[in-house]
This record gives C-alpha cells, sequence and structure tokens, in this order.
C-alpha cells in the first residue's frame, strides 16, 4: 500500500496536506520587497542606525509627582511667602508617633523641619489663626504630597478665612489618604462658600457612626451653618444640640459653643442665648 492512501469519497485531512508539501520539500523563503526605502520609513533600516538618545537611562529625566520634595527642592520653586518663626522650645517630637511616621518618607533635615511646624501650627490654631495658616503654607510647601500635611494646611487655611485654599487642600488629602475624617472640614468650606445644599449633601452622605468625636461635632457645625444659610435657624438650633456642648476644654469647645449662642439668637431665643453664654464663660471671654 502507498504511504499515502484514500479513499474515493474522502478528501484528505489539512494535516496531511502540510504533510505533502513537507515531503516535496522546503517551503520557498518569502520574498522580500525590491521597493526602496522612502525617507523616514524604518523598513529595512538597521535597529543600530536608529536614533536614540544620547544620555544613559539613568540621566534621564524622571517624573517625581508623587515623591515628596526633599530639602532645598522648594528652594528652585517661586515662594511667595515667607518662613515663619517656629518657637525655640518646639522640637518636633511633640507629635504623635503616627504622624512622625508618615514623614519618614522626607529627608532627615526636611523631616525634622516639618514636624516643628507641625507642632506649632497646633499650637496657633485656635488663638491665632492666622499664624498657623503661615505654618500650613510652609509644610505644604515642603512636603506638599503628604496627607497629613494637606489636611493640616487645609484646616489651618479654614480656621484663617481663607476657604477656597482650605478646600483645595482638604479635597488633596482626601484623595491622597482617603480618610472619611476629611468630610466635615470640606463640609465647613462649601458652607462658608455659599454652597449651602452642598454642604448638606456631604454631611447626610456620611455615617455619622464612622467619625470621632471630633468628626461628629464638625460636621454638626458645618451642617448648622448650611441650616442657617438657608433660613432655617430652628432646625440649626435643633443640629447643635448635643452632649458635647457640655465639654469645655477640647479644641472645638469654643467654637461649638459660638455656633449654639448664634443659631439661638437667629432663631429669637435671645434669652435663653444669654443663660448660655452665662453657663459657660470661658468660651466666650
Amino acid at each position: 500500500m502507498a504511504p499515502f492512501s484514500f479513499s474515493k469519497d474522502k478528501k484528505p485531512s489539512r494535516s496531511n496536506s502540510r504533510d505533502r508539501k513537507s515531503v516535496g520539500g522546503a517551503r520557498p523563503a518569502r520574498k522580500t520587497s525590491d521597493r526602496p526605502a522612502r525617507d523616514g520609513d524604518k523598513r529595512g533600516k538597521p535597529r543600530s542606525d536608529r536614533p536614540r538618545s544620547d544620555r544613559p537611562r539613568s540621566d534621564r529625566p524622571r517624573d517625581d509627582r508623587r515623591r515628596p520634595l526633599e530639602t532645598g527642592e522648594e528652594e528652585r520653586r517661586q515662594r511667595s511667602f515667607e518662613t515663619p518663626p517656629i518657637p525655640a522650645e518646639i522640637t518636633g517630637e511633640e507629635l504623635e508617633k503616627k504622624i512622625i511616621f508618615q514623614l519618614e518618607s522626607l529627608t532627615p533635615g526636611n523631616a525634622k523641619s516639618v514636624a516643628r511646624h507641625l507642632v506649632a501650627l497646633e499650637r496657633f490654631l485656635e488663638e491665632d489663626p492666622q499664624r498657623a495658616n503661615l505654618h500650613g503654607k510652609e509644610i505644604s510647601f515642603r512636603a506638599g504630597r503628604l496627607a497629613i500635611v494637606r489636611e493640616r494646611a487645609g484646616v489651618a487655611a479654614l480656621r484663617a478665612g481663607f476657604f477656597k485654599e482650605a478646600l483645595k487642600d482638604l479635597r488633596a488629602a482626601l484623595r491622597i489618604g482617603g480618610s472619611i475624617e476629611m468630610q466635615p472640614f470640606i463640609a465647613q468650606c462649601e458652607a462658608e462658600l455659599g454652597n449651602a445644599r452642598k454642604a448638606l449633601e456631604i454631611a447626610g452622605s456620611v455615617d455619622e457612626a464612622k467619625l470621632g468625636k471630633s468628626g461628629r461635632v464638625e460636621m454638626r457645625i458645618a451642617a448648622a451653618k448650611a441650616r442657617s444659610i438657608l433660613g432655617q435657624n430652628d432646625a440649626a438650633v435643633v443640629t447643635l444640640k448635643c452632649s458635647e456642648l457640655n465639654t469645655t476644654d477640647a479644641t472645638w469647645s469654643k467654637r461649638l459653643h459660638k455656633a449654639y449662642r448664634d443659631a439661638l439668637i437667629a432663631s429669637g431665643e435671645v434669652s435663653q442665648a444669654k443663660d448660655f453664654e452665662e453657663r459657660f464663660p470661658q468660651s466666650f471671654s
């Protein structure tokens, strides 16, 4: 029998067809085009003749948008403000360990400077917000890619009355770190900028149980401000009624007391507002 035999009604398979071609000899090589290469045509051009950078790969510029600023880099940018002085007794070690850990991505010298400015910012935030805002600008200039830096700079700008700048920093902090604790401050910015409904939308979208005590108080202040802007003064009073009104030593105590007093006056409860002032005189001195 022949090596390849088929029945009359059966066609050869594709695999057998390939085998027959291999028996007859190797497939002829593909003919290359004789067309001359045009200018700019890379076909047929040796790889070694193609243009390439003369600089080594390690010397090529890199995109450092995600890298924190190092010491000295801020000097290559245009500074629009002077570096605020730091009290000599501040060392930077007063910060919580979790914050110090976040600064470890900076060079030691820059980390030390940012830490000291952070402590100064916290010290002056409630008593001298304008001075605290200067420290916020400094740390944002030195290490603006860190979430904690943009958060504290945003809060300082909010307290100083620079609401647009504060909103920019706080949104950046939320984008970088994703902390829900940014939402109350963002809502406050929106309310101060006249976007009352936007502030209420933020307040309604956040689960209060997921916020710390400070965050819950800040959100109440933001929502009450929005209610007052919309003329809902009685609702503002109800929003601010909480057990935290009895606290006197928290960083937010004075602001909460003043917001509640103002809401009472706006709703026509002047006598209650006066009684409240007499109850917490330290908040209105």
